[in-house]
């Protein structure tokens, strides 16, 4: 009768603990002791300790004195009943290959000064059945005898993935991010900060996963319309099992479909260079090595500053990519949804080609100052996507703090887009062309003030504007403006409307224009002077008169009125759309999360 081997039983802490080390020590190998109790012929493993030693490609030598500390520390805590204990050693080889001669004798020689048996696991990734398990033992008269064992792990918790069902892929769906929230955090949080700001709508776990199991929550993330996904591999990621078991996997098959894109974000610093990514490193530490999955995809590297703008420019060019043949098929606008105050959810996802969204801010009137720093390092990518949709008209809806808006203009500038429309609320279509039935009802007026102090030639280049388009303009927050500012302005000027109570839309084109005409004027007169903004008006407008900054240097103002102060208008943004990094070159709200 044939005796079946002996068997190696590891616990899922076992198992979970030599993987993931392998994982991270790839290419090189590493090891340490296994501890549990025997059961009969078998060995059952309830731990794994790590022990640093002498590692190479080929090659492992464990540190005895670590060895004997580690071992000391785990036995001083048990119970003098418990069993567990030493029961042998483990360690990984690169290439999927099992015990060496040397591993062997190594094992033979342990077995000489024990009695019972001592067990042998060889992880090799890359293999069917990654561990190899040996039993090695001394008999009577000293005869030391080496055999295979079967070796039994605990199976995966999770279900295997069913086939994606249809519309997996969407166009306009979300952006997903995975990632391991204990280091990749911060890199998660900035990317979807730039891809708000972009205007790509992002799913992610801390806002849009909703009550339920995790796991069946985010199988429909994953399977009911994405439009890309961005994967930031951190070196703590080896120890995720939601995105080695079901993130992972589920981007894999959606990026067969040639309408989806999977960016992977790369934060595994590349071995005596850190400012350089280990392009190895994100199929190492998910276990997919040695297979090159990942290696033989595009990978931006996050240790770079350039490394989250690439991933913002890849997929805002993969939507206009999507999107181009229908936009010059049916000759449509390219549309474009503005929000600055909402909390963005993926549900967000519509019919619109972007819906720009930056961070709200948390108190008071202004808008977050991170988020228009996001704004200033999107708003060029985002112009450059308009034009390359090759829509003759952009088209903006929604509403948004009116120095955002004017930048936004900006970013759309008449020399490089044909025409933009404003969609208001009403469903008014707010156009910097003047249509033939302009009522003309409205007409644009300038006022010189008269500025209290000395004039001198320091000051010939600031010049204050206030842009008021409603009837009787409060002029209070303007005039405080005046008379705080640490330095003075060469010229100060009040633009408002007559003729109306309110600007009819049909108006806006000659309007916009208009103004724009009398701010140059203003500031050419001065020694082309910096311009001071403070504008009160409808939200199409200041996009439509955005369009025109494009020669000048502008310090954009956001009117405040906090419980804690009187109204006046605080400095939000510097605008230079004619500048390289333009139109937004600095960002003057200050605070923490960019708050006041």
């Amino acid at each position: 009768m044939t005796r079946s081997p002996a068997r190696i039983d590891l616990s899922d802490d076992a198992h979970e603990t030599i993987a993931s080390k392998s994982a991270e020590q790839l290419p090189l190998e590493t090891g340490g002791v296994l501890l549990g109790y025997r059961e009969g012929r078998n060995i059952v493993v309830t731990h794994a300790l790590t022990i640093d030693g002498q590692a190479g490609t080929n090659r492992y030598v464990r540190d005895d004195v670590r060895a004997n500390e580690l071992l000391e520390e785990f036995l001083a805590g048990r119970a003098d009943d418990d069993p567990t204990g030493y029961v042998g050693e483990w360690h990984s080889h690169p290439t999927p290959s099992g015990p060496s001669p040397t591993d062997v004798a190594a094992m033979r020689a342990i077995a000489r000064s024990i009695a019972d048996p001592v067990a042998l696991l060889v992880y090799a990734p890359g293999r069917t059945n990654p561990f190899i398990g040996l039993i090695t033992q001394r008999h009577r008269l000293g005869r030391i005898t080496s055999t295979r064992a079967e070796v039994s792990f605990p199976s995966s918790r999770f279900t295997p993935l069913g086939p994606l069902p249809d519309g997996a892929v969407r166009g306009d769906g979300p952006v997903f991010i995975s990632y391991r929230q204990s280091d990749g955090t911060p890199h998660a949080e900035s990317i979807e900060g730039l891809l708000r700001a972009a205007g790509l709508v992002v799913w992610r776990d801390n806002s849009d996963l909703r009550a339920g199991t995790t796991i069946d929550r985010l199988e429909q993330a994953l399977t009911k319309g994405l439009s890309a996904g961005v994967l930031v591999v951190t070196p703590e990621i080896v120890y995720s099992e939601i995105v080695r078991e079901r993130e992972l996997p589920r981007l894999l098959e959606l990026d067969n479909d040639s309408a989806f894109s999977l960016c992977i974000a790369n934060a595994i610093p590349r071995a005596g260079d850190g400012s350089k990514c280990d392009y190895g490193g994100p199929d190492r530490l998910l276990r997919l090595s040695p297979a090159r999955t990942l290696a033989d995809k595009k990978q931006s590297n996050m240790l770079a500053p350039t490394g989250e703008v690439e991933i913002v420019r890849d997929l805002l060019m993969h939507r206009v990519e999507q999107r181009r043949p229908k936009i010059r098929e049916e000759g449509r606008p390219f549309t474009i949804r503005v929000q600055t105050r909402p909390t963005p959810f993926a549900l967000e996802a519509d019919e619109d080609d972007l819906h720009i969204r930056i961070r709200s801010s948390d108190n008071g009137r202004l808008p977050s100052g991170e988020g228009l720093e996001n704004l200033k390092t999107t708003l060029p990518l985002t112009g450059d996507a308009v034009y390359a949709s090759g829509a003759k008209t952009a088209r903006i809806s929604g509403g948004a703090h009116l120095s955002v808006a004017l930048a936004i203009g900006a970013a759309l500038p008449e020399t490089k887009i044909g025409n933009v429309e404003v969609l208001d609320a009403r469903d008014q279509i707010w156009t910097s062309v003047t249509p033939e039935d302009d009522p003309m009802i409205t007409q644009v007026h300038s006022r010189r003030l008269t500025l209290a102090g000395p004039r001198t030639p320091k000051v010939q280049d600031r010049a204050a504007i206030f842009i008021s388009l409603t009837p009787a303009p409060d002029e209070t927050a303007f005039e405080r403006l005046l008379h705080d500012s640490t330095e003075p302005f060469a010229t100060a000027a009040v633009i408002s409307i007559t003729g109306s109570d309110r600007i009819d839309s049909r108006e806006s084109g000659r309007l916009s224009a208009a103004i724009a005409r009398l701010i140059k004027q203003l500031a050419a007169t001065n020694g082309r002077a910096e311009v001071h903004l403070a504008f009160h008006g409808p939200y199409p407008m200041a996009i439509l008169i955005g369009r025109y900054l494009n020669t000048l240097r502008t310090v954009v103002y956001e009117w405040e009125n906090s419980h804690t102060s009187d109204s006046l208008y605080s400095p939000a943004l510097i605008l230079e759309p004619g500048t390289a990094g333009g139109p937004i070159t600095d960002v003057l709200v200050r605070g923490g999360q960019g708050e006041s």
